[in-house]
């Protein structure tokens, strides 16, 4: 008998007009000590299935089916019969931990409070708990004192899951807990939910929209598309082969880090599900299906050791996926195409010479009282870059690197206290106000989060007509509405018609970053800067959004520069990276050079944090501590604090850049050491 065991498992929801089947009779068993990922696109059913197994789901929910833990009915007892076992036998870690942590209490408050509801430590006993798990999962014991806030987003995911493990449980579920985590504290979330599996006996269940994360780190994949199973086996069969015709779609679509295969973008979308499916679910998007898939309902059917698929087209004992199509040229020969192609390729549309931005730190009470001097946060500190038209320039780095920051000053939203940032040969910081609002019109920003960036109360029609107003572009109405409508078309939002009049709660996450984009493009911009466009979205929309950027820098000579944590994406899609450290860039270079033969060691160390999907690894964790805080930059180089090759000359000596390889450069004195390690 397993540990976990879910048999039938449905969940309905109540509707106004109706009822939604979100789960549809998903089957699931966990050991001690295994691990399992749940895969698949937004809207499968994956974080309802968790909600579920926690009793967490709302009172307009309906659940059927058999939840038995160690062979006892974690369901029979209802919503009350769930504070007995709740947090004690079975815990989660939430997707936000910002979300899930109590902003007005203190870390070792919420940690100790599972303690106290279910009685397993009080007093001293408690405090002493709380010590260990901070312990336990890499945190200092002086952050029982600090609140939520104060606190890096790894650190928060860290506080999260010790407060999950408080009462000892036995099986962990962790829905999405690396989502808008940079590469490096992903590497580190990820790792630690490994060692704890390990060391503790723990089952555990990653929800996630990240193959490469979940095959890295389990031993154990499912996929579910439309609430049900439609694959599950072990994670060195699926990577390797994919059965189901979704599975190997979903691994098509993911960039990898050194494997440029092409990638595909999944057509279409996932069914409603308030209304009868006929037949298999996914067949309007398979690229295999057959007659019978349109009223043929496929179970799923033994094809290996351990190893299930619910497909028309696969046969008992298989073991191997039908016949993949023949696929397009790759992404590189596309990026060949546009060097030679693209007009005015030797121009420079956009330059940053020597940028500042500094920002005063906020004196706390006991700083004015003693008269302390207000800290100045130097978040971009002398960055050079420069783009040409049709190129993108990937800006990588951890948080807190400095890339937004500089995607603000590029756009204006930030005034630069040093340097020049030039557009098409004119500079921002000499112009007058009238001057610099005419510029900005061709350098335009996409936001990280569409769900705040587009006004909820506004239809599409008003999100993009409002730009062209304020900067009075267009004769008349009727000519707005022509150029919003050829924005949605260049967006692949076509007809436009069937979008104009949608608000964007009527939208799905890939379309509502797409009309985003497009009240960028209305405005005709030469300069495009994405700050983390895709973040956020699973990973069929992903790979739709990110063609869409790149078919727009190759056809219409839109520099790009897109600011991201996902490295794969940057070495797939970029023709450059730049690798931005504490403010300023430490190496750049043609994309495949950066990954394939990093010249300094803080891009060795984010290549080596790189999950990669085809090759089941653990993430490795290279780089100690936190980025350091940008009010007090280390002297000399500032890597040094954390650099595993550094030497006393670097405490001392800020380095300049060297070259490592044509036009691929790294500001490092131990940069031919660094690139012979990376080798």
């Amino acid at each position: 008998m397993s540990l976990l065991e879910v048999e039938g498992l449905e969940v309905f929801f109540d509707l106004p007009d109706g009822e939604l089947h979100a789960v549809q009779g998903v089957d699931l068993s966990l050991d001690a000590g295994e691990r399992l990922a749940i895969v698949g696109e937004s809207g499968s059913g994956k974080t309802t299935t968790v909600l579920a197994l926690m009793g967490l789901l709302p009172p307009t929910a309906s659940i059927c089916g058999n939840v038995r833990l160690n062979g006892r009915d974690l369901l029979s007892g209802g919503e009350r019969g769930t504070d007995d076992w709740r947090w004690r036998d079975i815990a989660t870690v939430f997707q936000g931990a910002m979300n899930a942590l109590n902003p007005v209490r203190s870390v070792g408050w919420q940690i100790t409070e599972p303690m106290r509801v279910h009685d397993t430590a009080a007093g001293a006993a408690a405090r002493d708990r709380t010590r260990e798990l901070l312990s336990l999962v890499g945190l200092p014991p002086a952050i029982e004192q600090a609140f939520p806030h104060q606190l890096s987003g790894g650190m928060r995911q860290r506080a999260a899951i010790a407060m999950a493990l408080a009462c000892e449980p036995k099986v962990l579920l962790a829905d999405e807990p690396t989502t808008a985590l940079d590469v490096v504290v992903q590497a580190g979330i990820l790792d630690l939910l490994g060692r704890l599996s390990e060391e503790l006996d723990l089952a555990l269940v990653l929800v996630t929209h990240d193959l490469a994360a979940a095959a890295a780190t389990c031993g154990r994949l499912a996929v579910m598309y439309a609430g049900r199973l439609v694959e599950s086996g072990p994670v060195s069969s699926i990577a390797g082969a994919p059965e189901h015709p979704y599975t190997r779609q979903l691994f098509a679509a993911i960039p990898d880090l050194f494997d440029h295969h092409s990638v595909h973008a999944i057509p279409g979308a996932p069914p409603r599900l308030d209304q009868v499916i006929e037949g298999c679910a996914f067949a309007p998007r398979c690229d295999v299906r057959i007659e019978r898939c349109g009223h043929e309902l496929p179970p799923l059917i033994q094809i290996g050791e351990s190893w299930e698929s619910a497909c028309l087209l696969s046969r008992p004992g298989s073991g191997g996926g039908p016949a993949a199509p023949t696929a397009p040229a790759a992404p590189d020969d596309a990026r060949t195409e546009r060097a030679a192609g693209a007009p005015g390729a030797d121009e420079v549309v956009l330059a940053l010479d020597e940028v500042f931005v500094t920002f005063p730190r906020r004196r706390r009470m006991v700083d004015l009282l003693r008269g302390r001097p207000r800290a100045i946060v130097r978040a971009v500190d002398g960055l050079s870059l420069s783009i040409e038209p049709g190129e993108m320039i990937a800006l990588v780095g951890e948080s807190g690197s400095g890339k937004t920051s500089t995607a603000h000053a590029i756009v204006g939203n930030v005034s630069t206290s040093g340097g020049q940032v030039v557009v098409s040969g004119e500079n921002l910081g000499s112009m007058d106000r009238k001057a610099r609002r005419r510029l900005r019109q061709h350098v335009q920003l996409v936001y990280q989060d569409p769900y705040e960036s587009l006004d909820p109360r506004m239809r599409v029609r008003s999100i993009l007509d409002e730009p062209l107003r304020v900067n009075h572009i267009g004769r008349n109405r009727k000519e707005r509405q022509r150029l919003a409508a050829e924005a949605l078309i260049q967006v692949g939002m076509d007809p436009p018609e069937l979008f104009l009049d949608r608000f964007p709660h009527e939208l799905s996450g890939g379309q509502r970053q797409r009309v985003a984009i497009a009240a960028a493009l209305v405005m005709n911009p030469t300069i495009l800067v994405a700050d983390e466009p895709v973040s956020m979205l699973d990973v069929s929309v992903r790979a739709e959004v990110l063609e869409v950027l790149d078919t727009l820098r190759r056809t219409k000579s839109v520099a790009i520069i897109m600011i991201t944590h996902d490295l794969s994406t940057a070495a797939h899609y970029a023709d450059r990276i730049a690798v931005m450290y504490l403010g300023r860039i430490v190496e750049q270079g043609p994309a495949t050079d950066v990954v394939g033969a990093p010249g300094h060691p803080y891009t060795r160390a984010l290549v080596a944090a790189v999950p990669v999907a085809h090759t089941q690894r653990r993430p490795t964790t290279v780089l100690s501590g936190e980025i350091p805080d940008a009010a007090a930059i280390p002297a000399g180089c500032r890597f040094e604090p954390r650099c595993p090759i550094a030497v006393p000359e670097c405490r001392e000596t800020d380095p300049a850049f060297v070259t490592v390889g044509d036009e691929h450069t790294a500001a490092c004195l131990r940069a031919e050491i660094a690139a012979g390690v990376s080798s």
